[in-house]
C-alpha cells in the first residue's frame, strides 16, 4: 500500500495543508476536463479544511461538482448531518451554484436510497470522481462502510444503505468501495494519537479489505494522508 504521508504538527498547519493540496488537485482537473467532482465526507476533523477551502481565490467555483460520500438519515437542519456541515463551512463562502452540490433529500428511507444512487450516476456519468476527502473511525470505518463490510458495500451499485449500533444515527448511505478506490484522489484526513493508532493498526494487519475498507482505497494510486498526530 503505497501513499503519500503530509504530517503535521498544529491545525494550522493540517489545515494549511489540506487547502493547498486541494487547490492544487482541483485545478488540475479542471484544465483537464474542464470541471472538478469532489466527494465530502462529515465530521470534525475536516470542518476547517472546508471553511479554509471555501475562502479560496485560487479556484473557479463555477467549475466545482459536490457530493457527500455519506450521509445520515437526520433531517438537513440536525446537528449531525454532513449537509449541514458542508452549507455552513465550504459553501458559506465558495460560490459553487446550488445545482453543482448533490446531497440526498429528506424522503423515505428507501425512497432517499434510490434517488441517491440516481443522483450519483448522473452526476458521475460513467466516470470516477476526481478527487474524495475521508477520514477514519477508530474502528477502521470510512465513509460509512462499517466493518465487516457487507458484499453490497463492496458495490457494483455506486451508493449502499448501513447500519451501525455505535453511533446515535443508525441509518446511514454510502458511496460503495469502488466509488472511493477509483476516484482520480484519495485524500484521508486524520488528526489525534487515536487516529494514529488505528492507521498503524490496520498497516500492521493481515485481514483484508472486509475489516479494513481503507485498504480497498489504499489499494489504488493517488492517496495521500494528512496527519496532525
Amino acid at each position: 500500500m503505497e501513499y503519500s504521508h503530509l504530517a503535521t504538527d498544529t491545525g494550522r498547519e493540517f489545515t494549511a495543508a489540506g487547502v493547498t493540496l486541494l487547490e492544487g488537485l482541483i485545478n488540475e482537473a479542471v484544465l483537464r476536463k474542464d470541471r472538478c467532482v469532489i466527494g465530502l465526507s462529515g465530521g470534525s476533523t475536516p470542518w476547517p479544511v472546508y471553511e479554509a477551502l471555501g475562502k479560496s481565490k485560487k479556484i473557479d467555483w463555477s467549475k466545482v461538482w459536490l457530493f457527500l460520500v455519506d450521509e445520515r438519515y437526520v433531517s438537513a437542519e440536525s446537528d449531525d448531518s454532513n449537509t449541514r456541515l458542508v452549507r455552513e463551512t465550504l459553501l458559506a463562502h465558495a460560490a459553487i451554484p446550488p445545482m453543482q452540490c448533490k446531497y440526498p433529500s429528506a424522503l423515505p428511507l428507501e425512497d432517499w436510497k434510490n434517488e441517491y444512487e440516481e443522483t450519483l450516476a448522473d452526476l458521475l456519468g460513467g466516470e470516477w470522481p476526481d478527487i474524495v476527502i475521508l477520514g477514519m473511525g477508530e474502528d477502521g470505518h470510512i465513509a460509512s462502510l462499517f466493518p465487516p463490510v457487507a458484499d453490497e458495500g463492496r458495490g457494483p451499485e455506486l451508493s449502499v444503505h448501513t447500519t451501525t449500533d455505535q453511533f446515535a444515527v443508525h441509518d446511514r448511505l454510502s458511496v460503495t468501495m469502488p466509488v472511493l478506490a477509483n476516484a482520480q484522489s484519495k485524500i484521508f484526513l486524520l488528526r489525534g494519537e487515536g487516529k494514529k493508532n488505528v492507521w498503524e493498526e490496520m498497516l500492521a494487519s493481515d485481514e483484508d479489505e472486509e475489516r479494513w475498507p481503507a485498504k480497498a482505497v489504499l489499494s489504488q494510486a493517488g492517496c495521500t494522508l494528512i496527519s496532525q498526530w
